[in-house]
Protein backbone atom coordinates (compact mmCIF):
# COMPACT_ATOMS: atom_id res chain seq x y z
CA UNK A 1 0.00 0.00 0.00
CA UNK A 2 1.16 3.27 -0.60
CA UNK A 3 1.49 6.39 2.00
CA UNK A 4 -0.22 9.02 1.13
CA UNK A 5 0.35 12.83 2.47
CA UNK A 6 -2.20 14.60 4.40
CA UNK A 7 -3.53 17.65 3.06
CA UNK A 8 -3.99 19.36 6.41
CA UNK A 9 -0.90 18.87 8.57
CA UNK A 10 1.27 16.71 5.72
CA UNK A 11 1.77 13.85 7.92
CA UNK A 12 2.35 10.54 5.77
CA UNK A 13 -0.02 7.66 6.69
CA UNK A 14 -1.38 4.28 5.01
CA UNK A 15 -4.96 4.79 3.61
CA UNK A 16 -6.60 1.67 4.53
CA UNK A 17 -5.86 2.40 8.04
CA UNK A 18 -7.89 5.62 8.04
CA UNK A 19 -11.59 6.33 8.23
CA UNK A 20 -10.69 10.15 7.36
CA UNK A 21 -9.62 10.02 3.52
CA UNK A 22 -8.02 11.62 2.37
CA UNK A 23 -6.77 12.62 5.54
CA UNK A 24 -4.75 10.91 8.07
CA UNK A 25 -7.43 11.01 11.10
CA UNK A 26 -10.58 12.98 12.00
CA UNK A 27 -9.33 15.79 13.55
CA UNK A 28 -7.66 16.84 10.12
CA UNK A 29 -10.47 16.31 8.15
CA UNK A 30 -12.65 18.81 10.90
CA UNK A 31 -9.77 21.44 10.61
CA UNK A 32 -9.77 21.54 6.84
CA UNK A 33 -14.05 21.72 7.08
CA UNK A 34 -13.63 24.79 9.35
CA UNK A 35 -11.36 26.18 6.98
CA UNK A 36 -13.68 26.05 4.57
CA UNK A 37 -16.47 27.18 6.96
CA UNK A 38 -13.92 30.68 7.74
CA UNK A 39 -14.05 30.96 4.21
CA UNK A 40 -9.78 30.49 4.09
CA UNK A 41 -10.54 28.09 1.44
CA UNK A 42 -12.09 29.06 -1.45
CA UNK A 43 -13.10 27.99 -5.20
CA UNK A 44 -12.11 30.88 -7.62
CA UNK A 45 -14.88 32.77 -9.09
CA UNK A 46 -14.98 35.12 -11.86
CA UNK A 47 -17.21 37.29 -10.97
CA UNK A 48 -17.33 39.35 -14.10
CA UNK A 49 -17.61 36.42 -16.47
CA UNK A 50 -20.56 35.53 -14.15
CA UNK A 51 -22.49 38.62 -14.08
CA UNK A 52 -22.19 39.13 -17.71
CA UNK A 53 -23.65 35.47 -18.44
CA UNK A 54 -25.84 36.09 -16.25
CA UNK A 55 -26.83 39.68 -17.89
CA UNK A 56 -27.31 37.79 -21.21
CA UNK A 57 -29.83 35.43 -20.00
CA UNK A 58 -33.40 36.02 -20.49
CA UNK A 59 -35.19 37.13 -17.17
CA UNK A 60 -37.22 34.14 -17.20
CA UNK A 61 -34.04 32.12 -16.41
CA UNK A 62 -32.11 33.66 -14.47
CA UNK A 63 -34.62 33.63 -11.26
CA UNK A 64 -34.39 29.52 -11.93
CA UNK A 65 -30.77 29.28 -11.67
CA UNK A 66 -31.37 31.28 -8.20
CA UNK A 67 -33.44 29.04 -6.82
CA UNK A 68 -31.47 25.75 -7.62
CA UNK A 69 -28.30 27.36 -6.33
CA UNK A 70 -29.98 27.93 -2.40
Amino acid sequence: MATLRCPTCGHGFESQFTPAMPFCSERCRQIDLGQWLDEEHTLPVDIEKHLEEQANRPPEDRFDDDEDSL
